[in-house]
């Protein structure tokens, strides 16, 4: 019972941060510095075997091993693709289409996936009230042949950082991966670093 209430908790942020507007998130106000990463294309923590697929089978994925699947239907989670869990409940990841962005026609076409990136940060910010900022800077990461639009955001109290990562399928489709933290298992947090190696592990394994 326990359980299951966590998991309720946990789908309940989820969809607050993936398609209310991804936390909160409010526009930069002053053009920031554009980096270019190449990552790792090999995770960096052990990965399960369960697939991460869209209906149309134009992008998958893998998660950490032990992650646990949330059931991701809801009034709400029309653009969501998969939601997991990891075993003690302090992150999530989110798989989500990115609506109201025209395919193959818009800025990931002209401006790369950094406009991309742009682009669905203001998405967000349309739909909330600004209760969060972007971290850092846009930057654009390959992995592989893969490029992929990068942003991070946080709270007020900038406590912690939601990882959000953007790209689009061979069929012309805009997904965005993120890595959110959580805070309903009233276990510790992971560490900066930690929750950098699973965001890139969990990134190095999409494919589109």
């Amino acid at each position: 019972m326990e359980i299951a209430v966590l998991l309720r908790r946990a789908f309940h942020i989820l969809v607050t941060v993936s398609l209310a507007g991804c936390l909160f998130v409010k526009a930069p106000e002053t053009k920031v510095e554009v980096r270019d990463v190449a990552l790792s294309p090999l995770p960096e923590v052990e990965m399960g075997d369960e697939l991460v697929r869209t209906r149309a089978g134009d992008m998958i994925a893998l998660l950490p091993k032990g992650w646990v699947y949330l059931d991701p239907r809801t009034e709400a989670s029309a653009d969501v693709v998969a939601v997991a869990v990891d075993p003690d409940y302090t992150m999530t990841a989110v798989f989500s289409s990115i609506s109201g962005v025209e395919p193959a026609a818009d800025g990931a076409e002209h401006e790369g996936m950094l406009g991309l990136a742009r682009r669905a940060f203001s998405r967000h910010a349309r739909k909330t009230a600004g209760a969060v900022r972007l971290v850092g800077t846009y930057s654009e990461a390959s992995v592989g042949t893969r490029r992929f639009g990068l942003y991070e955001f946080t709270s007020s109290n900038g406590a912690s950082k939601t990882r959000c990562s953007v790209f689009t399928s061979s069929l012309g489709q805009h997904y965005q991966f993120a890595l959110v933290p959580l805070a309903v298992s009233g276990r510790d947090q992971r560490t900066d670093a930690e929750l950098q190696r699973i965001f890139r592990s969990i990134l190095a394994t999409i494919q589109y």
